[in-house]
This record gives C-alpha cells, structure tokens and sequence, in this order.
C-alpha cells in the first residue's frame, strides 16, 4: 500500500515537473510571438508628425526639403509610415503662438521645428503641453534661445527636446568683406531684436566690427514692411555696403533689401545662402539641405525610439560659400572677388551662368508634381548638328517662373541627346532685374557672335527684339510675342524669331473662385505699369471679370520696395480676394504679398505654380515647365537648320491647378469637392 502511494505520488510529480516544463516552454514561445507582434507593430503604425516653420524663405524651405527627404530615406515617407502635418505663420507672431498651442496638444508623435522663433513658440508652449518630443534644427544659437539649453552642458535640456544649432560665421564674412574691399569702414544691418537670433548674431558683428575697425550702422525692423525703409535709411547714412544676418522678418523681405542696396550701388553679404542668387555679392554661411537632413536624421532616430534626453545638443555647420560677380557690376566703390575666395566657392553666378563645384551632390530643385525619374517626354529627339553651336540664354530676374521654365529648356536639350560642351556651348545670363544690364547682356551675346538668343520673360525678349540685330531668336515664360511686336499672330511674324508663349486662364480661375466664395463682389491685384506683360495680364484679368460681374482694383507698383505697402493698401480697399497676376516684380515679391494679405484676412490667389505655398490658396496656371520644353525644343530645330520664318509660335494650353486646404480652412474658405478631385496638387 505504502510502495503504490509513493509510485502515484512521484508519477504526480513527474507530470507536474512535465507540465512546468511545457508551460516554460510555452510561455517563452508566448513571449517570443508578442515581442515579434510588437514589432510588426511599430514597424507599421503611422507616426503623426508636426513640420513646422515660421516663414516661408529660401533657406528654410531648403532645410525642410532636407527634412522630408531624410525621413523617407530612413523609411518615413509622407503618405506611409508618416502622417505629416505641416504649419507655417508666415512670420506672423500670433499666428507662431496658436500653431504651438495647436500642436503641444497631445496629438502628434513627433514635433519638428525649422527656425528659431518656431523653437521657441513650441518649445515654450510644450512646458505646459503634452511634452510630446521636439527635435528642431536651423536655429543659430539655441543655448540662447530661453528654451531650457544649457551652453556649456549641452545635454542639460529638457527631456523632450533634440536638435542642432547651427551658428553663422558671422567673423568670417566680414573677414571675407574686407578681404574683397580693403578700404571698407561702415556696413549697414537692418534687424529685428525681438529675434534671439538676430540678436545673437549682432552681437557677434559688433565683436568682430570693432577688431576690424569697421562702423556697424543699425536700424531695426521689426516686420517685414519696415525692412524698405531701415534699407532706405541706412544708405542715406553712407554705408558701404549691408550686411545679412539671419534675422527671419529681413530675410523673408530680402529683395526690398537688395533693391535698396541696387538703388545705392553698394552690395550685400549674407551668411544666409541662396542670397546670392537674388543679388547678393556672397554667401558665407551653412549649406541648409544638409543641415535639414542631419536634423531629419535625428528625427527618425527618435521615432525608432532613441529619448531626446540622450542626444546632446551641439553645433553643426555645414559651410557653403556663393559668389556671383554680376554684382560687382554698377558699384559705386571698388569690390574685387580674388580667385582665392572664387576657388572657396561652391557655387559662382557669373555672365556665362550658375556654375556649381559640387554638381554630383548638390540637389535638383524639380517642379511640384513631375516625374524625373522616368524624365520628360517632350517628343522625339531632334538629332543634335554636325559641330557645336554657340547659345546665349538670357533672363530678366531670377524668379521660381523663371526657373521652372528654364529647367524645361535644358531637359528638351538633354531628353534629345544634346549635350553641352559637345553639341553646343550655353552662356545663361540673367539681368538680376536691370534693363541695363539686361541691354549689356545682349549687345555681348551679337558681339561674340552667337548662333542663337533664347530670352527668359517678356522684358528679355523685348530688349532682344531691339537690340538682337536679327539674329535668330527663340522666346519662353512670354505672356503674349505680339504685343511686344514679335508679330501680329502665331504664323505673321519677324522672320528671325519664334518661341512659346503663356496665356493667364483668367476665366478659368474665376470660375474656380467663384464656386470656393459664392459671394464675392469685387477683387483686387498689383500690377507694374513698366511691364508691358504685366500691364497686358491686367486688361486680360479686366476683361475676365466683367464677364462674371466682378470688380477690378489695381495698384500700380514700380519696385519690389514698393510691393509690401502697396500689398497693404490694396487689402484696405475693400476687396473680396487678392487675384495676384504673374509679372516679374510681383512674382519676386510674392511672400510679401502673401504676409499682407494674410494680416489683412484676405484670400490670396496666385496665377504662377509654387505660390500655393508661399501664401495662395488656390493657384491656377499655365505648366511654365512645358512652356520651357516647348521653347527648347524650337530651338533645337532652329540650331538644326529650320528657318524660325517657318516656325509658329506655340501657346502652352497644359494647366496646373494647386489647392492649398490649411491655408483655405484659416480663412473659413470650403473648397467644393469637385474643385480638390480636379487638382493637380492639394496640399493639405
């Protein structure tokens, strides 16, 4: 009896012992199955993501662009794994506040800020918000900032918040300065000191300034319209030239600056790059592509689950010099760029065009929308001639139109098989907006003897007309050849010239805005009565607006200077909507136009692509890219042999239509669905 009770009771042991083991076993497989679910979970859940900025300008858009493209590197791509909002003020400070507010709100994974002022809204909104984790970039000197960074323990931050600094070489650029001018003595700078940024950078120029023995002569602007008239003030103090910093409110208004410091024949030097490429004399300061891809680098990192409170914050600069010698030209005092400074750079705007150093690396700039990876199919190839030809491409203004158009020119060239330096040799020249020059530009492209003058904008192709003496011609980015005098229709023309051409679709626009506000009454837009093309698109708007029982406002606009008041006072009149015609002045200027319009609580509509974004709400416009295909494909056939007599010019039918939704909903505006399934574009 004793022996049977022992055997069952080791027998019971046994399968206890068995059933331990099995359960052990089981609850490590259990463990192994929910660690590889949670996996796939993380793996697949979409991250909401607040982008946010605080103006649009150049520098930051590179820096968001960099942003973007290393997120979808790292395997966040919009749309996928990442549900991406993106938020601008449009260098309004109220507006900065209630962004910050909105996106501390709990709702958002990940905040991502460009710019200083948006660290600090949102860094000082989140102390009392939902922590969520920040990580921000293009900021100068954020340890200054009063957000929490200490500047001498730089992982001393909050907990929540990452980021780079990236401090200009304020000391090298007026270093550079003197080294291109020797007798420098005084440097105007205009500047907001509500900016800690700006305020950071100052205080550096007055260090340096001092060791060098240079005058540095203030005025403050603290908003955009008040940039003119610091500019305005400075040269009537004598500087010798301006400098620009990183102030924000001055950047967003660079072109009134750089208008100023023209009417003064003096230059200007930023430690803010692409400058340079709307007029400045050089660019010393950071590469902001790359510094946007560090910081969306280390975003990622944190949505892989790395905790802010580990990553230090440090300084990171990523130098990018821009010269461009055109500036040079029309100075009241001597300037000289050394070849020493000229080998530095990265980039070098000269006469012949845009030459880059780092051409492998540097990024293309590719028009919303297109598909490069498969390239344009502007028709079949034009076999290139039996010797190389000489080309002079010439624009009036360096504008986003202009660009756009211009990368259509040089894609019909490549897409046929036509290479520059084998096929032909390309001089781009571009006038930075002075008839002067612009007229300079084509006696030297009839003086060396060029086959063929492509011309950028209506003002480019007038001056040709006058001054080409008949040499062979092709026109792009035109609003009408014939009231230019290029011909009286598409077939009667000069026998020397051809080209495409864009017409507004006014008509086609208000009819969109009408649907989007039923009670609109009257509209208003800037027109410059020295351009002929712009005066031309007025009549044509006229025109269109009667026809739906629309009133026209117009104010009439002589400098880019001129635009942020006059922007102003047109909003003050009374109009229903902002209807701002394309033209050269108004398209260098539009993010003035859009802050006042914006301040103003007027809906702004553009007629050029790209303006959704800086400010419109809708945009309806010819494709300036096919414009330039267009274009570059007559010349080909021209360069080819064909006669241009022979040749009509070409109107570009092909339409871009962007809807910009936020930018829609801030101002109570419900686009109709038919209108966002018609879009080529809906930014949301």
């Amino acid at each position: 009896m004793f022996d049977s009770l022992k055997r069952l009771s080791l027998g019971i042991g046994l399968i206890a012992l068995a059933s331990g083991i099995l359960l052990y076993s089981d609850r490590r497989s259990r463990n192994r199955i929910q660690q590889r679910l949670n996996q796939r979970a993380v793996a697949e859940k979409q991250f909401r993501v607040a982008l946010v900025e605080h103006a649009s300008q150049p520098a930051l858009e590179d820096g968001t662009r960099g942003v973007t493209e290393a997120l979808a590197a790292r395997g966040y791509a919009e749309g996928g794994r990442l549900l991406l909002r993106r938020y601008n003020a449009e260098g309004d400070w109220a507006i900065a506040n209630s962004i910050a507010k909105d996106v501390v709100g709990g709702t958002y994974d990940l905040i991502i800020t460009i710019s200083t002022p948006s660290l600090q809204t949102v860094a000082n909104a989140n102390k009392f918000g939902s922590k969520t984790p920040h990580v921000f970039g293009l900021v100068s000197d954020p340890y200054s900032a009063g957000v929490g960074i200490n500047p001498t323990n730089h992982l001393d931050h909050p907990p929540y918040l990452a980021g780079y600094g990236t401090m200009q070489p304020v000391a090298d650029a007026f270093k550079m300065a003197r080294q291109l001018r020797p007798e420098l003595r005084t440097v105007g700078l205009a500047w907001n000191p509500t900016e800690s940024n700006s305020q950071a950078q100052t205080r550096l120029a007055r260090v340096v300034c001092a060791e060098l023995g240079i005058t540095l002569l203030e005025a403050n602007a603290e908003n955009t319209i008040g940039v003119a008239e610091a500019a305005n003030s400075l040269t009537a103090r004598g500087v010798e030239a301006f400098w620009l910093s990183g102030d924000v409110t001055v950047l967003t208004a660079a072109d009134a600056l750089i208008a100023a410091a023209r009417r003064g024949k003096i230059p200007v030097f930023t430690v803010i790059p692409p400058m340079a490429k709307k007029g400045a004399l050089f660019d010393l300061g950071a590469n902001y592509y790359e510094i946007g891809k560090a910081t969306g680098n280390l975003a990622a990192d944190v949505l892989d689950g790395r905790s802010p409170a580990e990553i230090p914050v440090e300084n990171l600069l990523v130098e990018s010099l821009v010269v461009n010698r055109l500036a040079l030209e029309g100075l009241k005092d001597r300037w000289q760029l050394p070849e020493s400074v000229v080998q530095r750079a990265s980039i070098v705007i000269d006469a012949s065009g845009t030459h880059s150093r780092l051409a492998a690396t540097e990024p293309l700039r590719i028009p919303a929308g297109r598909n490069f990876q498969t390239g344009p199919k502007p028709g079949a190839a034009i076999k290139p001639p039996a010797r190389k030809v000489r080309v002079d491409f010439i624009e009036y203004l360096d504008t986003p139109n202009v660009e756009v158009a211009r990368q259509g020119v040089f894609d019909a060239f490549q897409t046929s098989g036509w290479q520059k330096g084998v096929h032909f040799d390309l001089r781009l020249r571009n006038a930075q907006g002075d008839v002067a020059t612009l007229s300079s530009m084509v006696d030297a492209a009839v003086t060396d003897d060029t086959e063929l003058i492509i011309t950028s904008t209506t003002p480019a192709l007038q001056v040709a007309l006058r001054r080409g003496r008949g040499k062979p011609l092709v026109f792009t980015l035109v609003a009408n050849p014939s009231v230019v005098g290029a011909g009286k229709s598409d077939t009667d023309h000069l026998p020397f010239v051809t080209g495409s051409y864009v017409e507004a679709p006014f008509k086609e626009a208000l009819e969109a805005l009408k649907a989007c506000v039923p009670n609109i009454k009257r509209i208003g837009t800037l027109y410059v009565p020295g351009e002929v093309n712009s005066v031309y698109y007025r009549d044509q708007l006229l025109a269109a607006a009667k026809k739906v029982n629309l009133e026209l406002e117009t104010v009439g606009v002589s400098a880019t200077g001129d635009v942020p008041d006059a922007a102003l006072a047109l909003c003050g009149r009374g109009i229903d909507v902002f209807c701002q015609l394309s033209d050269n002045l108004t398209g260098a200027s539009f993010t003035s136009i859009g802050q006042a319009a914006k301040k103003a609580r007027v809906p702004l509509m553009g007629f050029a692509n790209g303006q959704a974004r800086r400010g419109a709400f809708m945009t309806l416009s010819c494709d300036f890219y096919d414009n330039g295909v267009a274009s570059g494909r007559l010349a080909m056939r021209v360069l080819s042999g064909e006669s241009p007599a022979q040749i009509p010019f070409e109107a570009v039918t092909k339409l871009q239509f962007v809807i910009n939704l936020a930018a829609a909903a801030e101002l109570g505006i419900t686009v109709p669905d038919r209108l966002v399934k018609k879009a080529d574009e809906v930014i949301r």
